[in-house]
């Protein structure tokens, strides 16, 4: 966790993508179709385009300020007193975000494994998990989640070349039959999921940059636009748009019955397989997020002594998040500006504030 920890294009590129598209990819299609039906690859879309400019916000600042993250620039641009405010409350969002994603990520194995052990062991030994890999530091589940990310990716493909033969194109007929404003009333969904690319404001500062940097972060949000646009086709052209929307994780629903040359199955096992590990990315990241926050703001000598502390705290918050999947399901749907608050709105008015400290004092913004 020191300032010195350096990681590469690919593994950077592992986590964007992990900690973007990992959870997400599962609950997409049923999300977008509560709002669009059959033209929920509408708002994957559109969501993307304005995901390349948040991700693209955060690397202008980046270029403003190489050497800070953004709870360091958030001080320097606001000063002491509103800027460590600030700062503090982004901290705790990265923490309260990575107990949401602890919390759904327990829930899921109570139901999938055995509803008689209680949450609070699942939480614990999750959390434990993430602790571990944020107490070793950013270069270690870097290289972890590199392996990861290759995995996943080719999960994913592999599944939708496998369900190939169940699709019916013309369940996405008519095109847009309500025109390009009506699907729009979901877009915040989609905007808060593409709002976790902000993660990398946290990680520019450890990055090895090279001249292919620049086609890295590019191909990340290709690749998180591309995955999250095969989900919700794949469900939309095998399900239908209505029917997708009465699953909770359509995708894992849709390939349980899946079997090739008559032994192989159980596919959705794989698929659960490859969501626990993007959560765990996840959530490490998250907390490490914090923790690094933590240590910036308050310049801690040792960040390693407030790690399990911390993990205790989101362990116990992510006991009371929620009752069940359905209601973490309906805060995200519900509540998604209060994530887009902290991923979009607040960085866009940090990068205003920013240029116009440059155009004003240049040779005293750094």
């Amino acid at each position: 966790m020191e300032q010195q920890t350096v990681i590469s294009n690919r593994q950077m590129m592992a986590i964007v993508t992990l900690a973007t598209v990992g959870t997400s990819s599962l609950y997409a299609p049923a999300t977008l179709a509560l709002y669009a039906e059959r033209n929920s690859w509408y708002l994957v879309v559109v969501g993307g385009m304005i995901g390349v400019f948040n991700i693209y916000l955060f690397v202008w600042l980046n270029r403003l300020y190489p050497d800070k993250n953004l709870i360091t620039i958030i001080t320097h641009l606001l000063g002491k007193w509103i800027g460590g405010a600030l700062a503090l409350v982004y901290i705790f969002f990265f923490m309260d975000l990575g107990t949401w994603v602890l919390r759904e990520f327990s829930q899921f194995f109570v139901i999938a494994l055995d509803p008689t052990i209680p949450i609070i062991l699942y939480l614990i030994a999750g959390g434990i998990m993430c602790g571990y890999a944020v107490y070793m530091g950013l270069e270690v589940f870097a290289r972890v989640s590199e392996i990861i990310f290759f995995v996943t990716t080719f999960v994913f493909l592999a599944i939708y070349a496998v369900l190939v033969n169940q699709y019916h194109p013309e369940y996405l007929l008519p095109v847009l039959e309500h025109g390009l404003i009506q699907p729009l009333k979901g877009l915040m969904v989609p905007i808060s999921w593409f709002g976790d690319l902000m993660i990398i404001s946290m990680l520019l500062n450890h990055l090895r940059k090279t001249k292919q940097t620049p086609y890295y972060i590019s191909g990340t949000i290709g690749i998180i636009i591309i995955i999250l646009l095969l989900s919700v086709l794949t469900c939309t052209m095998s399900l239908g748009g209505e029917a997708t929307a009465t699953f909770t994780y359509p995708s894992i629903s849709l390939i349980q019955n899946i079997s090739l040359f008559r032994n192989i199955e159980r596919f959705d096992a794989i698929l659960v397989a490859v969501w626990v590990m993007s959560s765990f990315v996840k959530i490490t990241v998250y907390l490490w997020s914090a923790v690094r926050g933590l240590t910036d703001l308050f310049s801690l000598r040792n960040p390693r002594l407030v790690v399990w502390p911390l993990i205790a705290g989101c362990i116990i918050c992510a006991n009371y998040k929620a009752w069940g999947l359905i209601e973490i399901a309906f805060f995200y749907d519900k509540y998604a500006w209060y994530f887009v608050i902290f991923q979009l709105f607040v960085p866009t008015a940090l990068l205003l504030v920013a240029l116009g400290k440059e155009k004003l004092n240049p040779d005293k913004n750094r």
